[in-house]
């Protein structure tokens, strides 16, 4: 072996270990990043000279820069992903109506209708009484302002989910279609370039954000791409060819299509991430809580007027719908006071006879009692007080379920940051490694330059 083989050796030496203490200043630089990998340069071993019939390793060069991830982990971390961001958006959106739907403050529904029955048997004690007719007037128009104000909040929780939907699919087409286009540079550049580690990692984190936007399956092509579907496995993303989401408002409520299949309404395959939450709550949770309203709104009104048609008023008329409803499907949002009762509490019918006695007003009264809701099983205070304990039920076993997946997102997390994470301490250790061997190689370099001197010394 020359001395000329030396130089080369220390060179190679210098130049490996200079590339080693480089990719540890990178993860040194990038402790803090958020989905970062932390990398390795991978030392060989190369050359090699026969000596005395043995062969033996004279130099060392990098062969590559390894990107140190469980791609297991990493998985498991998307797929929880989805789940987290489900129940994230779940919890907080069930927790709006809850605020909505519970009176146990009081000024809520309850209260009112209470207070509504109160008046008259208030009325049934003097049905003559001008005030207990115009306080019977009040409560009646403020148990309607109630229910139509209640609707009115259910109404604009579902106006906020459409928003947050319309909002929602742009940054999931952008987000498929920056996948994409790291697709492209993949087969571009190819897979086993220490440059696309960066690029790796770009493509887990945008997988990630995916994932907390919209449940999705994902596969290795083969080709170091990878191709993205739904969960009924309608196509998302296939090698550089992203497909895109669309959305139709109809009647309070939006439809996605896929862009692979245009005529079909893909609503029941999002059942994960923030977007599979807001569907489940304006397609199933909310129209449950408004069908609810509108259904005791009904019987109340029904019951009601019923019994106030066949009673007569202060000036001996036959009664008339004491509550008017003005849309059958919205009847919680359109319910009122008859105009004409508004307008002269005389129509108030408390009398069961044209002699003027009460007891109408204690017929209605009595209905406060009546089993009319649930297939005559509850009273409408009873059923309200089960519409309020279901909101309240399902709120708890939500926030239930979002502190256990949070749990397990940060066990995963911290697995992988265990496996992938920059460790501070450990850099620093192979810092001073990598740095005593090129200062080794420098050493080695000097060693050889004396060796030339003295044998060019002896020539002369």
């Amino acid at each position: 072996m020359s001395i000329n083989s030396l130089l080369f050796t220390a060179r190679d030496s210098l130049i490996a270990h200079q590339m080693a203490i480089s990719v540890v200043g990178s993860n040194i630089a990038n402790v803090n990043t958020p989905g970062y990998n932390r990398q390795r340069a991978d030392l060989v071993s190369i050359g090699a000279v026969n000596v005395s019939g043995l062969d033996a390793q004279i130099g060392v060069s990098v062969n590559q820069v390894s990107r140190i991830y469980d791609r297991y982990i990493d998985s498991q971390i998307i797929q929880q992903q989805q789940t987290t961001a489900y129940s994230d958006a779940l919890l907080q959106n069930l927790q709006n109506i809850q605020i909505i739907l519970d009176d146990t403050n009081g000024g809520g529904i309850n209260e009112t209708l209470n207070q509504f029955w109160a008046s008259w048997e208030d009325l049934s004690n003097n049905p003559s009484g001008t005030l207990e007719r115009n306080a019977l007037l009040s409560r009646a128009e403020s148990l309607t302002e109630t229910l139509v104000s209640y609707k009115q909040s259910l109404d604009s929780v579902n106006t906020e989910l459409s928003r947050s939907i319309v909002g929602i699919i742009p940054l999931i087409n952008d987000k498929l279609q920056e996948i994409a286009d790291i697709n492209g540079l993949i087969i571009k550049e190819g897979t086993n370039k220490g440059d696309l580690n960066s690029i790796l990692d770009k493509r887990t984190n945008a997988l990630k954000e995916l994932g907390a936007m919209v449940n999705i399956a994902y596969f290795d092509a083969g080709d170091g791409t990878i191709n993205v579907s739904l969960a009924n496995g309608q196509p998302l993303l296939q090698g550089t060819m992203a497909q895109t989401l669309s959305i139709v408002e109809n009647n309070g409520k939006v439809d996605i299509y896929n862009s692979n299949s245009p005529g079909t309404v893909v609503n029941d395959a999002i059942t994960g991430g923030t977007l599979g939450a807001y569907l489940e709550l304006q397609c199933s949770i909310l129209p449950g809580y408004v069908d609810d309203l509108n259904n005791m709104t009904n019987t109340l009104a029904a019951r009601v007027n019923a019994l106030h048609n066949s009673g007569f008023d202060a000036n001996g008329n036959i009664g008339l719908d004491f509550f008017r409803i003005t849309d059958t499907g919205n009847s919680s949002g359109s319910i009122g006071i008859n105009p004409i009762i508004a307008a002269d509490i005389n129509r108030i019918a408390a009398s069961a006879s044209v002699s003027g006695d009460s007891e109408n007003a204690t017929r209605i009264a009595a209905v406060r009692d009546e089993f009319l809701m649930n297939d005559n099983k509850e009273t409408l205070s009873g059923f309200l007080a089960s519409m309020v304990g279901e909101i309240g039920r399902q709120t708890a076993d939500a926030k239930t379920n979002n502190e256990h997946q949070t749990a397990v997102m940060n066990y995963l997390s911290n697995q992988r940051d265990s496996i992938s994470g920059v460790s501070i301490d450990e850099e620093m250790i192979l810092l001073t490694k990598y740095q005593m061997g090129y200062t080794a190689a420098g050493k080695l370099c000097t060693m050889v330059d004396d060796m030339l001197n003295i044998l060019m010394n002896i020539i002369r």
